[in-house]
């Protein structure tokens, strides 16, 4: 890297720094909702995302022995009962075709099945990488999905690309399957760019006290390296 580009790095790397000082750790997922059909005993997805090659779900009212399903298949999962809400779907990333739009599910042992939540199989960019940077070549793509922490969405987002030549990525939300997304962005040409997402929390749906703690503002950004 040359030298202009590491000024431009040092750069970006201080406005991400500037742009989340204000946002709280952590995402707004679970804890900000309770759904009608947990609530009968009925497995709900909330969210989903990869970890390595493991498919790991969020939800609520898993019982021990659910299973989760893709597309309608079974694959062979596994829970923590110290983490009731959670299930893994070890090496399933192996089985599923990359940049797909799946289905996915959750059965119960007692054969009760869960809401259908759409997934991204591809590169997903959420929460858990605030602050960081991802590396991408031309040609490449990935979902920004940030979720609402409640129905209806809680927080809007604007998007922004910060950078010396923003149009190294372009955004598309054309037929997004992905609720809450905020959209696919692909890699044009090497460069250097910072995103930026800023949104206000409405009260309510969320409770008072969440936007009395994360204030009038919240932000995640995430660094992109064009090679």
């Amino acid at each position: 890297m040359n030298r202009l580009a590491s000024i431009v790095v040092v750069g970006l790397l201080s406005l991400c720094a500037i742009q989340t000082g204000l946002v709280a750790e952590g995402s707004p997922r679970l804890a900000d909702r309770y759904s009608p059909r947990a609530a009968d005993g009925s497995p709900n997805i909330v969210y989903a995302e990869w970890t390595g090659k493991t498919l790991v779900v969020e939800g609520e009212s898993f019982a021990d022995g659910a299973a989760v399903l893709i597309d309608g298949q079974e694959f062979k999962t596994s829970n923590n009962p110290a983490s009731p809400s959670f299930l893994y779907a070890k090496k399933a990333k192996k089985k599923i075709a990359p940049d797909q739009v799946i289905q996915l599910q959750v059965q119960n042992p007692e054969g009760k099945l869960s809401n259908e939540f759409t997934f991204f199989s591809g590169f997903v960019v959420t929460f858990g990488f605030q602050r960081s940077w991802i590396t991408l070549r031309p040609g490449e793509r990935f979902l920004l999905y940030l979720p609402p922490g409640g129905e209806p969405p809680a927080t809007g987002w604007t998007i922004t690309v910060i950078g010396p030549d923003p149009t190294v990525l372009t955004q598309t939300m054309d037929n997004l399957p992905i609720p809450h997304a905020q959209g696919f962005f692909q890699a044009v040409r090497p460069g250097l760019v910072s995103i930026e997402a800023q949104g206000d929390p409405l009260c309510p749906p969320l409770p008072a006290w969440r936007c009395e703690q994360s204030g009038s503002y919240m932000g995640f950004s995430v660094g992109v390296v064009v090679e």
